[in-house]
């Protein structure tokens, strides 16, 4: 059971669910939303730091989606969506090494 609990917090349903709940955040233009996204992106921020000696770039990730609550508080979209690709970016990456790591 704590193995389950373990993957819901640091693995990819955590992230997914976090960018869904900041995707929404910005469309509603509800900037808590976001906020809520960030603070569930970090156990998996603090992972990938550690995991690949990122050297501190993924603990920004969170920072960046409370940059873009900031964004969305002061009614700018574009600044808000720009500030969360990042952490797509980054997530989309993991998920590629994950799939792809014994192929190359």
């Amino acid at each position: 059971m704590s193995g389950f609990l373990v993957v819901l917090i640091f693995g990819f349903p955590a992230v997914f669910l976090s960018l869904l709940v900041s995707a929404i955040g910005v469309v509603k233009e509800k900037y808590w939303l976001v906020i809520i996204g960030a603070v569930l992106f970090i156990p998996f921020s603090y992972y990938m730091n550690g995991a690949f000696g990122g050297s501190g770039f993924p603990m920004l990730l969170p920072l960046l989606q409370m940059g873009s609550a900031a964004a969305v508080y002061e009614k700018n979209k574009l600044w808000a969506w720009l500030l969360l690709v990042p952490a797509a970016l980054a997530s989309i990456w993991f998920v590629g090494v994950a799939l792809f790591y014994n192929v190359f």
